[in-house]
């Protein structure tokens, strides 16, 4: 009854409030703050059951003094509640719980932090939730310094021993209770200090699963369990963040040709198929000085680029068109060094096989235009396959096209007993046929 009566209170208020001619005619900017300087000072500030009824104006000391009579108002509606249970002896702890209520639902993750704080320091406190970030170099980093690499080291160590004498409690338990203890105690400390990365924490997971499983369900757990061994297998032997896993394409600067493999430029893979030594793989490092190098140069021809552009813009005439040469050439030399720059990279450990090409003849005015598309497949005999189509107005260079695109199309072909079907397939993509090359490069 009490919120009825309040709820009807507010919207009269609040209507009056709307429909005063006055109101309606402010503009926006007038509106006055709820707790504003100029409606209450200091001297000024009572408690809301001293506050006089007033009526509304349009001063926005009156409309501040409005809403603060709604709010007394409403404390004198609680007040009146409590005073008439008091009297027909019910309690009152309901309408206290109103106020306390927490309605955000914060309050548990407020009492969270505050329990953080006081269990840890004011220096532990300030890096708390700082994150690190690689816009410092290493050498003004503190944590690469010789005394924090050799202080983390030594906590390694600590916490290395600490784990050998927890599993060397728990072997040596005698009763199920000790060996309980231990084993909860062995949990929390891994889970502290020792923490696996997810994907392996889902194997784990998957292996007590396939220990009680039985049946259909132990064959589906098999296969997962398979296929995220072999993920990560594959995502270790074939990281593509590391560079020893990349080679860089030569290119092969040469005309049409009949013989495809030969002038595809597969010579750099044959040798990695058939093995090379260590000290015949480029350098990356001095690739690194070569990029310097190179964006050395496209910065010098950047800055003549906007000095050229700079006087062009009030250049005329025979002078203007020599600018306008000479600025074409500098973007031709850029281009030419930008061209250079771009060096395709292709995966170690893969294998290429040429799927088919295809060649078209469209007639123009000017004569015949003859194109040629190259599909290639590859892969590393591991389950990981790769496959592109390129076109190009010569045999080889749609085969340097699609060799290039090949190993940034990637996929992993499920396989089971090391292969992944047990039978020869042939189909039909557009116009081009698809036999067992892709399987057999998959691991078949």
């Amino acid at each position: 009854m009490s919120a009825r009566r309040l709820s009807q209170q507010v919207a009269i208020s609040w209507s009056s409030l709307i429909f005063k001619p006055g109101l309606a005619k402010r503009s926006i900017h007038t509106v006055p703050f709820l707790y504003s300087d100029t409606c209450y000072s200091s001297s000024r500030k009572l408690p809301f059951r001293h506050l006089p009824r007033c009526h509304f104006f349009t001063s926005p000391e009156a409309a501040s003094r409005a809403v603060h009579e709604l709010l007394a108002e409403v404390e004198k509606e609680k007040q009146r509640e409590r005073e008439a249970r008091r009297r027909a002896g019910l309690d009152t702890k309901d309408i206290d719980a109103e106020d306390e209520e927490d309605y955000m639902g914060v309050g548990p993750l407020i009492q969270k932090l505050e329990k953080e704080k006081l269990k840890a320091d004011a220096s532990a406190d300030l890096d708390m939730f700082e994150e690190p970030t690689d816009s410092e170099s290493d050498d003004d980093d503190e944590r690469s310094s010789p005394n924090n690499l050799k202080k983390r080291f030594e906590q390694f160590e600590k916490k290395f021993k600490r784990h050998e004498e927890l599993l060397k409690n728990f072997v040596e338990s005698d009763t199920l209770d000790d060996t309980y203890k231990w084993m909860n105690r062995i949990d929390r400390f891994e889970d502290k200090h020792f923490r696996l990365r997810p994907e392996y924490r889902v194997i784990g997971e998957l292996m007590n699963r396939l220990k009680v499983a039985e049946g259909k369900e132990k064959f589906i757990l098999q296969q997962k369990l398979n296929r995220a061994m072999r993920l990560i297998d594959w995502k270790e032997a074939y990281d593509p963040n590391n560079p020893a896993n990349y080679g860089v394409i030569q290119h092969e600067q040469v005309g049409p040709s009949v013989d495809l493999l030969d002038q595809a430029g597969f010579e750099k893979e044959r040798q990695v198929i058939q093995g090379v030594d260590d000290d015949e793989d480029e350098e990356f490092d001095d690739m690194k000085e070569k990029d310097d190098m190179l964006i050395e140069k496209i910065n010098e021809i950047d800055k003549k680029l906007e000095e050229k552009l700079a006087q062009l813009d009030h250049t005329f005439g025979k002078k203007g068109k020599v600018l306008e040469e000479e600025i074409r050439d500098l973007a031709e030399e850029r281009n030419a060094l930008t061209e250079k720059k771009r060096r395709p990279l292709y995966r170690k450990g893969f294998d290429v096989k040429l799927i088919d090409v295809n060649r078209t003849c469209k007639v123009t005015k000017g004569g015949q235009v003859i194109k040629y598309t190259a599909m290639l497949a590859c892969g590393n005999y591991h389950g990981v396959v790769g496959f592109a189509k390129a076109k190009g107005p010569a045999v080889p260079i749609a085969l340097q096209k699609a060799y290039e695109k090949c190993f940034q199309n990637l996929h992993y072909v499920e396989r089971h007993e090391e292969h992944t079907i047990a039978h020869a397939v042939q189909t039909n993509y557009k116009k081009t046929k698809v036999l067992n090359l892709l399987l057999h490069c998959a691991g078949f």
